[in-house]
């Protein structure tokens, strides 16, 4: 796969500007310029697949996320979005499948949280439709704080910063985390030296 590049990136954001903005042409032409460039990566067929989703044109978007499954088979959003064309055909098992490997390949990925959530529900699955979420939305929230770092960081030319938190994906140690771990260590030494534990 090829080196994914701050420029490449930054294509891939403005095609992704433009179609929010409804530009439909513009955001193809620079996903498919993308697809030309980074012919081996994913990310152009899936957002190509995204519009011919959007626009109704399920079997088109369907053939744009195989192929992005091709160069990628553990590319979450395709996945995903796959998943989402078997949702609105009414597949739910297929559909949850597809989340389902989205999240092996990416746990902490908000649309395939969100989207389980919502065949869950379709299934009567109640607890874990909430379960998900849930998830989905302390995750977008996150997600959200990131993509302005990173636009910020592409639009000045700058690399994207790190990630101050570290972590397996479960437990990362970030200022909030650190505040429970102390507060919860001062409540336990203040329980032992009253006698209570």
């Amino acid at each position: 796969m090829e080196v994914w590049d701050i420029a490449g990136q930054k294509m891939l954001m403005e095609g992704t500007q433009a179609w929010q903005s409804g530009h439909r042409d513009e955001a193809m032409g620079l996903f498919q310029a993308v697809v030309d460039q980074y012919p081996e990566r994913p990310e152009g067929y899936n957002k190509i697949g995204v519009i011919y989703a959007q626009t109704g044109e399920l079997e088109a978007a369907e053939r744009y996320f195989l192929t992005a499954l091709t160069k990628d088979r553990a590319h979450a959003p395709s996945l995903t979005n796959l998943g989402n064309i078997y949702l609105e055909r009414g597949e739910l098992d297929n559909a949850i499948q597809h989340y389902t490997l989205a999240l092996a390949a990416d746990a902490n990925y908000a649309p395939a949280h969100r989207n389980l959530s919502v065949a869950y529900r379709k299934q009567g699955h109640l607890n874990r439709s909430v379960t998900h979420l849930k998830r989905s939305q302390r995750l977008e929230t996150q997600r959200q704080r990131e993509d302005f770092r990173t636009e910020r960081a592409l639009r000045t030319g700058h690399a994207p910063p790190a990630q101050k938190a570290r972590g397996n994906g479960r437990f990362a140690l970030s200022s909030r985390n650190i505040w429970w771990i102390v507060i919860i260590g001062v409540a336990l030494y203040l329980t032992v030296k009253a006698g209570h534990l």
